[in-house]
C-alpha cells in the first residue's frame, strides 16, 4: 500500500471526533455550572445526579450508570457525605450494599445546576432536530459501540 492509499480519517468530518470533541466541551460547561452554583466537582456532581435522580441507587449502580471507576465513585460518595449532600443507609439484610439518597440541601443544589444545565444545553429550541431525536441517535451509537467491544 502506497502513502497516496493510505486511509484518512479527516477529523472535522469524522462524527466519533466530533463526539469526543462535543463531550470535552460539555463537560466544562458542566463543571464551570457545578462549581459556581454547588462547589463541586464533576465527579461529586455526577454521583449527586444520579442520587438525586433515583434515591435508593447504590454506589455499584452509580458505578454502571455513570462513566467513572468504582474508586472515583467511592471518594464523591463519601466526600458528599462529609457535605451533607447525600445519605448511606445500610441494607438490613446485605450490610455490603447501602442505599445512597440526596438531602434536602442536596436535591436543592440538584435542581438548580439542573435548572441551569437544562436551559444552556437542551431547552436552546432552535435546533432543526429535537432534543430527544438527537439523544436516540446518541443510544444507538452508544449501543453499537457497546456492541464492538464485546466483540
Amino acid at each position: 500500500m502506497t502513502k497516496a492509499d493510505t486511509p484518512k480519517i479527516i477529523l472535522e468530518d469524522f462524527w466519533p471526533y466530533q463526539a469526543v470533541k462535543l463531550a470535552d466541551q460539555i463537560s466544562r460547561h458542566t463543571l464551570s455550572v457545578v462549581r459556581a452554583e454547588a462547589g463541586l466537582n464533576l465527579s461529586q456532581w455526577r454521583v449527586l445526579a444520579a442520587v438525586a435522580e433515583e434515591p435508593g441507587r447504590t454506589a455499584a449502580e452509580v458505578t454502571v450508570i455513570t462513566p467513572m471507576d468504582k474508586t472515583i465513585v467511592s471518594r464523591a460518595v463519601s466526600s458528599l457525605i462529609t457535605s451533607g449532600l447525600i445519605t448511606k443507609i445500610s441494607d438490613a439484610t446485605d450490610k455490603r450494599r447501602s442505599a445512597l439518597s440526596a438531602t434536602s440541601t442536596g436535591q436543592k443544589i440538584y435542581s438548580k445546576v439542573a435548572t441551569r444545565l437544562n436551559a444552556a444545553l437542551v431547552e436552546s429550541g432552535n435546533e432543526p432536530h429535537s432534543s430527544e431525536e438527537f439523544t436516540q441517535m446518541l443510544k444507538t451509537f452508544s449501543t453499537k459501540m457497546n456492541s464492538l467491544s464485546l466483540s
